[in-house]
């Protein structure tokens, strides 16, 4: 019996376990919900984007734990947008410190300065976790990006005919 002793012990701590109680979850699915309601404006010479900042994980688990929000962007010059095509990332936009686009209210707002008149434009949006997996596209939004229209000029003024 006393020979059995340690391993009982052994067998106790083993049955204990590492105090986790749940099943683990990897880190990849601890992502945030897919951004659904993306939204773009025209506003002066900048098409502005405009979406939800994500309140719960994918799984429906809270907190969110995002990071940054990576916007990517596809541009299609051949007029074809049902063309399969690559979206690059256009720009990282960091939760930590707001730079380069505005975060209020549950909403973030980025305007994107660096369009060519005649190209069609297709954006989504992803949000990446600190373990740097980003969470399912947002829905995409698209636009041709044409020259602003030239106001026209006033007419001249008229002058009164002379009467006899």
């Amino acid at each position: 019996m006393k020979k059995m002793f340690p391993i009982w012990i052994f067998l106790a701590i083993l049955a204990g376990g590492c105090g986790v109680k749940t099943s683990l979850v990897p880190p990849d699915v601890l992502v945030a919900k897919a951004i659904k309601d993306l939204q773009g404006t025209v506003k002066e010479e900048t098409f502005e984007l405009t979406w939800s900042v994500p309140k719960a994980n994918a799984n429906g688990s809270t907190p969110v734990d995002l990071v940054y929000f990576r916007v990517l962007r596809r541009d299609e010059t051949a007029g074809c947008p049902e063309c399969p095509g690559e979206f690059k990332v256009r720009a990282e936009l960091d939760l930590r410190t707001p730079k380069g686009y505005r975060l209020e209210k549950n909403t973030a707002t980025w305007a994107d300065k660096d369009l060519n008149e005649g190209v069609i434009y297709m954006y989504k949006i992803v949000g990446v976790n600190h373990w740097g997996y980003p969470s399912a596209p947002s829905n995409e939004v698209m636009i041709k990006w044409a020259a602003v229209p030239v106001p026209p000029e006033p007419p001249a003024p008229e002058t009164p005919e002379k009467q006899p």
